[in-house]
């Protein structure tokens, strides 16, 4: 008997905090003309997760509870940072009935609530889940991702570094597998790299796709105009290995027209070149053996080979 106790305290519990929310809500609607500075929420998700308000930080050891932290990530990801009630239930219950989730989302945004230290954290009305409705949101994603966009499609180099000044990490490492966050993640390293581009950040570019032709393509071009062949070679050397590792292609003209470019540099005989030659030597010995081959079956008496 007394073990359901504990359970009926939380549920108790929530709906006090559900309904004071309601009551400050309410209150607040009524003072509008009383101006105030709103909250200011900074929210981090890339590179780990993280939630100031008004400056402070609210400590990490209450986001233990994961449907807690996940329903303020799913919230702060999404437009206008608020979501359909089932919408928030399908993502982070999937499997569940809405019978059963319904409970879970409150008890959810109960301890979100008391994880940040306020009872408007995160509010549910009119089947509306919001994240701190009244205060100014900053998300490091978000703001990423609006100046990833004008940086590309203005081609800015100086608004792709300010973009990348957001992008503190992947995002959110710590929900590697949940699947409401893995194309986001994907979407974001791409963009991304796409930033790193518009930036000429080529080393960095390098390390985050080693495929990428282009950006070898111009460390390449770096090494040379330093006057350090040897170093552009070893670039060409690396990225074969990548693409033949990790592909099975071999790197491109454009890619093989520096390296010829770095071995004039350095005195040596281009491998690309080297390689050219080894190839027609071997097509001219295949049609030679074809040749001969056809005499023979034709009945020609060949020459012996003189020593």
């Amino acid at each position: 008997m007394w073990s359901h106790v504990p359970g009926r305290m939380i549920a108790l519990e929530v709906r006090i905090s559900e309904e004071i929310v309601h009551r400050q809500h309410n209150h607040r609607r009524e003072a509008l003309d009383q101006p105030s500075e709103p909250t200011r929420v900074e929210i981090n998700v890339m590179g780990g997760f993280r939630v100031i308000v008004d400056g402070h930080p609210s400590p990490a050891p209450g986001w233990a509870r994961r449907t807690a932290s996940a329903l303020v990530k799913i919230l702060a990801l999404a437009p206008g940072h608020c979501l359909h009630r089932e919408k928030v239930m399908d993502l982070l219950w999937p499997d569940e009935p809405p019978a059963q989730s319904a409970p879970r989302l409150h008890k959810a945004a109960y301890f979100a609530r008391r994880a940040a230290g306020r009872d408007d954290a995160v509010v549910l009305r009119d089947d509306v889940v919001s994240l701190f409705p009244a205060a100014e949101i900053t998300v490091d994603a978000i703001e990423f991702e609006h100046l990833a966009r004008l940086a590309v499609g203005q081609k800015d180099p100086e608004v792709a570094r300010d973009a990348l000044a957001w992008y503190h990490g992947e995002l959110l490492p710590g929900d590697r597998y949940e699947d409401w966050a893995i194309d986001r993640r994907e979407l974001l390293h791409l963009r991304r790299l796409d930033v790193l581009r518009v930036a000429a950040e080529w080393r960095e570019l390098a390390e985050s796709d080693p495929s990428d032709e282009e950006a070898h393509v111009q460390l390449m071009r770096e090494h040379i105009g330093a006057g350090d062949g040897a170093a552009a070679i070893r670039q060409y050397e690396h990225l074969e290995r990548v693409l033949e590792r990790d592909l099975g292609v071999a790197p491109g003209s454009a890619v093989r027209e520096v390296c010829v470019e770095a071995c004039r540099l350095n005195g040596e005989p281009s491998r690309s070149s080297v390689a050219a030659l080894l190839a027609e030597l071997a097509g001219l010995v295949n049609r030679q053996s074809a040749v001969l081959a056809e005499l023979v079956a034709a009945g020609v008496a060949l020459p012996a080979l003189v020593p």
